[in-house]
């Protein structure tokens, strides 16, 4: 969720279309993240979270690539670092909280599973794409795939770095940061693309609905951080299914893309876009809050008998709306713009 404070520099080369975008998948990502609070109960919840996670973070991950140019070429150690620094910053947030809540402290520096996971692969992100920024994308882009296929043979590499994560969604940064955003733009334009996308979209949130049960057993491959074994009896098919991941992800990242506008009605939304990163930083707190401390679950079904899940809908509404607001947008920014030091 890399946010305009610490891509300052390129406000002016970017269009609407992209912090639009932008807040559509933060939207999406807390949506994705209340959904989950339910899957265990809901086969309607299954679907909408299979649906979200095959593309939100990806998307994500692309547009911070889109707009790393600058930053990766000229090595701008301050932005590159300041990952780094959120990073720290998220966990001892999260360390706080927790504690706070439940009087069980947890800390674990260089192991990351939740929310922080995210500023620490960015770091990653960029420091991978400094150092192979010379290489051809040609090679590059390719042996990143093979090479994300391959890891989930490893059980070991997980959570520690990031490094799963960095790795399965290394790809998606590079193909970002290789290629011209404007072009990208002018082919995102052309009307029977964006009619063909809106129907690709549709026909495959209908085919996650329908074959749900058929298809969540890969839900270990959208998130990023599992090994193959985690898929059970789809294991040995592990390598297959990673790149036909790769692929179908990439069609629905493009389709998402072309769909999105231009400009919208509401010139708020592309400021909101702009402010993803306190949305992203804070609302796991609010989750936390309602669903572990106040047990939220229990209390929804307590007035919606039958139908509760789908609270999520304003709930996640609200909560990327909340979070979007200066003051929380002001306090995360106080952290971007540290000074540091000059090399």
């Amino acid at each position: 969720m890399s946010n305009s404070l610490a891509e300052k520099h390129l406000t002016s080369e970017r269009t609407a279309k992209w912090d639009i975008l932008k807040f559509v998948m933060i939207f999406l990502v807390v949506l994705g993240h209340a959904a989950d609070y339910y899957t265990d109960d809901s086969a309607k919840m299954k679907s909408l979270f299979f649906f979200i996670y095959t593309f939100h973070m990806p998307v994500f991950i692309f547009v911070s690539g889109l707009f790393s140019k600058r930053t990766v070429n000229e090595r701008k150690k301050d932005r590159i670092f300041g990952y780094l620094v959120l990073y720290l910053v998220f966990k001892v947030f999260v360390f706080c909280y927790k504690s706070v809540l439940t009087g069980i402290p947890k800390f674990s520096l260089l192991t990351e599973s939740a929310v922080p996971w995210f500023m620490l692969a960015l770091f990653g992100f960029t420091v991978i794409t400094v150092i192979l920024k010379d290489f051809s994308p040609r090679f590059v882009l390719p042996l990143s795939i093979l090479l994300a296929c391959i890891v989930g043979y490893d059980s070991e590499i997980r959570d520690f770095l990031a490094l799963s994560r960095v790795i399965v969604y290394f790809p998606f940064f590079y193909a970002g940061y290789i290629i011209d955003a404007k072009k990208l733009e002018e082919f995102c334009k052309n009307k029977l693309l964006k009619v063909f996308s809106a129907v690709l979209l549709a026909a495959y949130a209908l085919f996650v609905y329908v074959f749900n049960d058929k298809i969540y057993g890969a839900r270990p491959l959208l998130t990023g951080r599992n090994p193959f074994s985690a898929l059970g009896e789809l294991s040995d098919y592990g390598f297959v299914l990673r790149l036909a991941y790769y692929a179908a992800t990439a069609i629905i990242c493009l389709a998402v893309i072309a769909i999105t506008p231009d400009r919208t009605p509401f010139g708020i939304i592309p400021k909101l876009g702009q402010r993803t990163l306190s949305v992203y930083f804070f609302h796991s707190f609010a989750f936390y809050l309602i669903y572990t401390y106040f047990d939220g679950k229990a209390f929804f079904d307590s007035i919606f008998p039958g139908g509760a899940g789908w609270v999520i809908l304003p709930l996640s509404a609200a909560i990327t709306l909340l979070f979007s607001l200066k003051p929380f947008h002001r306090l995360l920014s106080t952290f971007m713009t540290l000074p540091y030091k000059k090399y």
